[in-house]
């Protein structure tokens, strides 16, 4: 399908608070459109939930920067550094397999069914060690006093951090998550920051705890597992993909069922519906609005249209998560709906390693949130709250609410 000069742009800053009715003209138009997604880069936008899920486990479309054609290449410099950081690299979102699948094993040591059972009582304690900080207050920013840090900390511990590391974090995920790195040269001051310290970490090796991410990719180092390039790449994906996803969706899903109180009342009255609630949350307002850059290696035929090798193509599954093909009446919010096959942690060989982490962080923060405060309410209409505009995130630059009614 070729380019409709009409077609809603759901990246526009415009559509950045409510892009609801852009995801649905596209999808009602068709599963795959030909569009520019910001200024001189054109890609194939999937937004139909069977074709999205498709391509997602087609091994010709790679993940791999190297497979981009040169133009593209040279189009997608001129993205803001923000928005093209997992170009760069060798780390899992931007390699396929072997390569993909080589570290990816690493990586899941540390992620293992019976490591994020043990780590499910930290997390209880940090949520209720950063909500008593609350409770002499009647306002707050729930993004950076309560997702951000949460996540944050229990980054620092899956990663094996000291505690200068934590402070670290914290700090430039707060520029990160604020906004604030939209800038060039504040999100080059997060990398430069970040890469200072982690050098100074693989060189001072005793500092990591053992058992965690950080310790097991130093030791699949030592044994040549992994190279220099590759062992660097992860810590910083750690980085990004360990709190921003994670700290977007909790203050996602906080704003979304504040505004949905007929919701909010069903949850508050049975806290069994939180698995339930987390599920339609994820797919109603996820915080990964679209897969990272993937490119054909061969000509994809999809739904009548042919994708050619090296053109972008970006996956969004913020549309194929409300495609009614995929779902009964979509733009409904209904945390009683029985669980779906959401696109929210992707899909194929780079579904999110750390689903099941975020999904426990999420159901816990939210649980103990609205139980502690039963007057819990936004500051702000929903659709006036400071939504970003970017192409792969979905999140608020600040979540005001006020906790008690006094």
């Amino acid at each position: 399908m070729t380019q409709h000069a009409t077609w809603p742009q759901p990246f526009a800053q415009s559509n950045a608070a409510i892009p609801y009715e852009a995801y649905r003209h596209l999808v009602q138009a068709g599963p795959v459109h030909h569009m520019e997604v910001a200024p001189n880069v054109m890609a194939w936008v999937v937004c139909g939930y069977s074709s999205a899920r498709a391509l997602m486990s087609d091994p010709r479309l790679s993940i791999d920067p190297a497979s981009a054609a040169p133009q593209v290449r040279s189009a997608l410099l001129g993205l803001a550094m923000e928005e093209k950081q997992s170009l760069y690299g060798r780390h899992l979102l931007a390699t396929d397999a072997p390569d993909h699948t080589r570290m990816r094993r690493i990586m899941s040591r540390a992620l293992t069914a019976r490591r994020l059972l043990s780590m499910e009582p930290k997390v209880r304690q940090i949520t209720d060690q950063l909500l008593e900080q609350l409770d002499g207050q009647c306002e707050a920013d729930l993004l950076a006093e309560f997702a951000l840090p949460l996540t944050i900390r229990v980054l620092a511990g899956l990663i094996g951090l000291p505690d200068d590391g934590t402070k670290l974090f914290h700090e430039l995920g707060l520029l990160v998550l604020r906004g604030d790195a939209a800038e060039d040269e504040v999100f080059s001051h997060v990398i430069a920051t970040l890469a200072a310290y982690l050098n100074d970490l693989t060189a001072s090796p005793d500092v990591v705890a053992d058992g965690g991410l950080m310790r097991l990719l130093l030791d699949a180092h030592a044994r040549e597992e992994i190279t220099d390039q590759e062992r660097n790449s992860l810590l910083f994906q750690l980085f990004f993909a360990g709190h921003e996803s994670t700290a977007y969706f909790i203050s996602n899903a906080i704003a979304t069922v504040l505004a949905h109180s007929d919701q909010l009342v069903l949850l508050r009255e049975d806290p069994d519906l939180i698995d339930s609630a987390i599920e339609e949350l994820l797919r109603y307002e996820g915080s990964v609005k679209s897969a990272t850059w993937r490119f054909p290696t061969e000509p994809i035929e999809i739904d009548g249209v042919c994708l050619p090798v090296g053109d972008p193509v970006l996956i969004l599954f913020a549309a194929a998560n409300r495609d009614p093909d995929f779902v009964h009446a979509p733009a409904r919010l209904d945390i009683t709906r029985p669980s779906t096959a959401h696109l929210s942690f992707g899909y194929g060989a780079h579904h999110c390693l750390g689903h099941a982490l975020g999904r426990m962080e999420a159901k816990i923060a939210i649980t103990s949130l609205i139980t502690r405060y039963p007057d819990l309410r936004l500051n702000l209409p929903h659709s006036e709250l400071p939504w970003r505009s970017n192409i792969v995130m979905r999140g608020m630059s600040c979540l005001p609410v006020t906790l008690t009614a006094s």
